[in-house]
């Protein structure tokens, strides 16, 4: 680890990464994919000198408190050996370690300071992290909405918010890969014609709405709802309501990024029923592989896809059936979307994520 104790050395900043994701139960959700993905971007680039952060240990329990106290140490001891450096935060929330103005934090969504939070220690922990972002040099927002919801629920400066979207990966393509028939017989899933959800199932999220989407999987008819994600209570729930349902679902569990571009490519509907989405990368990543999207309106999934995908009303699963259906039996419709979805996903590049976050970098320091 560099021992540079200014912000710039040279032509490269000194900029240190709150890595901590990649070390509980978020590095298989989409800020996990945020954090891994930026660090390889960040990481190929010649003007920065990067310090990644991870705590040396798990969290004691995957609660938003004991995850932030365990990243704490180790930030802190980083902070003694580059007192000058740029923290960024990639993951909602701002260190204790480092001075507000000395950080930039990426801010997926505000769904944490909207739930009924009813442990004391928690509260404190939300109105605490509100009161730190507020301060911090700049927010990084992952869309428009987002954006616009940080600054209303949290009373941020617009002047200091920036919006940078998430990019997608190459492995996600609409050429199909010459083991993808293989892959999708392996997962268990069938060759093709099956709806396609994708995000973790460790914990239920109620801004999922995947009971909305089981209600509407029993509506489709004769499909079969394929759920691919870190297995936990979540998938077990759900397999137990879809066999008492009658509805055939398959679980892979968590699958590469490889294995997941076969699903994409093979499905005949990817859904993504959210309640709220603060940028919706699995929509991205979908669109990218051609596969054809049903996606409801909330946050920003409306804004990322347009009319490369069908949008329906949050909450309606009736209308989220008859999207699916209709697209299942719409080969025409289909075809459409598939050409449609990679030519949006191609405005969209880790690479470019990157490219956009140094010149927040600079700005901050002060540095053209």
């Amino acid at each position: 680890m560099s021992q540079s104790l200014t912000s710039v050395t040279g032509n490269r900043l000194n900029v240190v990464v709150d890595a901590s994701p990649l070390r509980d139960s978020r590095r298989n959700a989409g800020i996990g994919r945020y954090v891994a993905s930026m660090l390889v971007a960040l990481s190929k680039r010649d003007d920065l000198d990067l310090h990644t952060v991870t705590p040396w240990l798990r969290p004691r329990r995957d609660t938003l408190v004991v995850r932030w106290l365990n990243a704490q140490p180790g930030l802190a001891l980083v902070r003694a050996r580059h007192p000058s450096a740029l923290l960024h935060g990639m993951a909602s929330e701002a260190s204790l370690a480092w001075p507000p103005g000395r950080q930039v934090v990426t801010l997926h969504d505000v769904i944490p300071w909207t739930r009924d939070i009813r442990t004391i220690p928690t509260k404190r922990y939300i109105d605490y992290q509100a009161s730190r972002l507020r301060r911090c040099a700049t927010i990084i927002a992952v869309s428009k909405s987002a954006a616009a919801e940080a600054i209303e629920q949290l009373g941020l400066e617009a002047s200091r918010v920036h919006v940078i979207p998430e990019g997608v990966e190459a492995v996600f393509g609409a050429v199909p890969g010459g083991d993808d028939t293989i892959t999708r017989r392996r997962l268990g899933v069938p060759e093709s014609g099956y709806v396609l959800w994708v995000g973790t199932l460790l914990h239920p999220d109620p801004r999922k709405a995947l009971d909305v989407l089981i209600d509407a999987m029993t509506q489709v008819g004769d499909a079969t709802l394929v759920m691919a994600g870190a297995p936990g209570d979540e998938s077990r729930r759900l397999a137990q309501a879809a066999n008492e349902l009658g509805l055939r679902l398959v679980l892979p569990g968590f699958v590469t990024d490889a294995e997941l571009a076969a699903l994409y490519r093979g499905a005949g509907a990817v859904a993504v029923p959210s309640l709220h989405e603060g940028f919706g990368l699995p929509v991205l990543e979908a669109l990218a592989c051609g596969a054809p999207v049903v996606a409801t309106t909330a946050g920003n999934l409306a804004d990322l896809a347009g009319s490369a995908a069908v949008l329906v009303t949050p909450g309606d699963a009736t209308a989220l059936a008859e999207a699916i259906g209709g697209l299942l039996h719409n080969q025409e419709e289909r075809a459409r979307l598939a050409a449609a979805g990679p030519a949006v996903a191609s405005a969209y590049s880790w690479s470019h994520t990157a490219e956009m976050t140094v010149a927040v970098y600079r700005e901050v320091l002060g540095v053209d």
